[in-house]
């Protein structure tokens, strides 16, 4: 993560500031893992209480995706591995945070870190809970994909094309060209443009069944579509009402 913009511009007059707060939780003997503890009940009941519409799933979507604060890094980091506990991955994000911390920063920059991680422990938790499994692998084409039907009609659309079968699973050995289809659909907003690569890998590995590497996705997109693609755009500029 950014130092600069974890700590800011270092003020010789914070330091005045940061050493009471330091003595003042040493006193109180609040340790960070109970003060992580606390924020995590807050953002549980926090979820809690939202009913997600479609609407507010998108959106929770896209500021998951966007977040960047000290523990969002770490979090969503050891998140993608998918091969540890939610414990584990607080374990985790905590071990990160007592390596920064001994890092011999001045106390305004301790105190800089502390409230970095903290709150961004319950907003990232909030929107993590808020959308349970949905930031995990079962994100759809109809999550990422703008418009209530759009996912619905370009599912019918590669099965009349012969590009996946009855059960979504894809049947053509040409990914790149399949991938470029897909990009085709981001770059005119049916799929929303504010949706990573990653994020659209994924759901495209969950429609399809198949696996998408970061690698094969990269290169195709940087290559001109041939005359069967475009072929594809056209009808699917039809279909969706897309200027091409």
């Amino acid at each position: 993560m950014d130092q600069k913009k974890l700590y800011g511009r270092w003020n010789f007059w914070e330091e005045f500031v940061g050493y009471p707060m330091m003595i003042y939780y040493w006193i109180k003997g609040e340790k960070i893992q109970k003060m992580l503890s606390k924020r995590i009940d807050q953002a549980k009941h926090k979820a809690k209480q939202i009913i997600l519409t479609e609407k507010m799933k998108n959106e929770f979507l896209i500021q998951y995706e966007k977040l960047d604060n000290f523990f969002s890094f770490h979090f969503k980091d050891i998140d993608a591995s998918r091969n540890h506990n939610f414990e584990e991955k607080i374990k985790y994000c905590l071990d990160q945070y007592k390596k920064e911390s001994s890092k011999h920063l001045s106390s305004s920059n301790l105190m800089k870190l502390q409230e970095n991680f903290l709150n961004g422990a319950e907003t990232t938790l909030f929107l993590y809970f808020a959308l349970e499994s949905k930031i995990k692998r079962e994100i759809r084409l109809s999550d990422i994909m703008i418009g209530e039907d759009s996912s619905k009609i370009f599912v019918a659309f590669l099965k009349g094309k012969k590009f996946i079968d009855e059960n979504q699973n894809l049947i053509v050995d040409q990914k790149s060209s399949f991938i470029r289809i897909h990009r085709f659909l981001k770059d005119n907003h049916i799929i929303n443009p504010d949706f990573q690569d990653t994020t659209i890998i994924e759901a495209m590995e969950n429609e399809y069944n198949t696996n998408f590497d970061k690698g094969t996705f990269s290169r195709a997109i940087i290559v001109k579509p041939n005359d069967f693609e475009e072929i594809i755009y056209q009808e699917l500029s039809k279909l969706f009402n897309i200027k091409y």
